[in-house]
């Protein structure tokens, strides 16, 4: 069996070298890592990772807890965040199914059970208490999509309140001012900011926000359909309708089409994270544009450090939406 010295001796490089390729490959030439690597491949290496764990005190390994695989958020970042971590030598290990409190937690222990250089978090049912909590006893994990106070350099969020104000900003230029919405659930965060960014952009212009154009969904289709059907059903009906996630727009969407509601002309409709299929549906969909891929990057480039022991402390992690435009809005008549 080949061993370390064989690789070096095979690649003309020393030890030390050999041994930065396998545990920071990042840190190495890339003309002297190929070298290295054909080396091991020709000889037939194979590292000894419970060895080399024990001299460097890390596995390679970077921990993801998520709800699930699917979905229109999900599985970009999940392949961005494996790209990134994988560029750097190290490798993604996934723990699926969990969105509970208990999940969340038992799936942190499974990765801590395997020493895990870092661990991302999406806290799903997680309070705020309870991820302050873990935030302070587990120095290595990171969260997105929730910002923990005092542990903002280990948070990695999307500005949902300045996505939903520029939303609610171009409606009401369109001139609008009869604006529904289809949020979220009430006791989800992303939610809430983007209820208060939509909230802000209203009272700043003052116009009149009307519970009865507040419908409560569940980011899923069917809750936008049936949002917009008892939206619509209102004595004033609204002209804009602001749906708080890609999914719940294509039901809205979906409605007007079995109902004989023409899109934009008679109801404008906006959605929120832009996702694959929004400029597949007719009529294109106007949306705010959720940067999932830099997220991803971010994430893993935060992790990556983590497992290094080396704390981005004073920076922050928000990253900004944007307006994209398509043919789902237009000027109110």
């Amino acid at each position: 069996m080949a061993t370390i010295k064989d690789v070096a001796r095979h690649a003309s490089v020393s030890i030390a070298t050999v041994s930065r390729v396998i545990n920071e490959p990042d840190k190495v030439r890339e003309l002297t890592r190929k070298r290295v690597e054909t080396a091991m491949q020709v000889l037939s290496f194979s590292r000894n990772a419970l060895a080399a764990s024990l001299v460097t005190r890390r596995t390679g390994c970077i921990g993801l807890i998520v709800p699930h695989l699917a979905g229109a958020f999900y599985t970009p970042l999940i392949s961005t965040v494996e790209q990134t971590v994988r560029a750097a030598g190290s490798h993604l290990v996934i723990s699926c199914g969990n969105s509970t409190q208990d999940e969340v937690l038992a799936a942190l222990r499974f990765l801590k059970q395997r020493s895990c250089d870092a661990i991302i978090v999406t806290p799903g049912a997680l309070d705020q208490d309870s991820l302050g909590t873990l935030l302070a006893a587990h120095p290595n994990v990171l969260v997105v999509h929730r910002l923990v106070p005092g542990y903002e350099h280990r948070c990695v969020v999307v500005d949902n309140h300045q996505g939903a104000l520029l939303a609610t900003e171009h409606l009401i230029a369109q001139g609008h001012q009869r604006i529904a919405a289809i949020t979220g659930p009430r006791d989800n965060p992303e939610s809430a900011d983007r209820l208060r960014g939509m909230l802000n952009a209203l009272i700043q212009t003052g116009l009149p926000v009307p519970t009865s154009y507040l419908y409560e969904g569940d980011f899923t289709q069917q809750s936008g359909l049936c949002g917009a059907a008892a939206l619509m059903a209102l004595p004033e009906p609204p002209t804009a309708l602001f749906a708080f996630n890609d999914q719940m727009a294509l039901g809205v969407v979906d409605y007007c089409k079995r109902h004989g509601v023409s899109v934009p002309d008679q109801l404008s409709v906006m959605g929120f994270d832009d996702v694959e299929f929004s400029d597949l549906v007719s009529p294109k969909l106007t949306t705010i544009h959720h940067p999932v891929e830099a997220i991803g990057k971010t994430v893993g480039l935060l992790a990556l450090k983590l497992a290094k022991q080396q704390p981005a402390l004073g920076e922050s992690f928000v990253i900004s939406p944007s307006l994209t435009l398509r043919e789902s809005v237009g000027a109110l008549n």
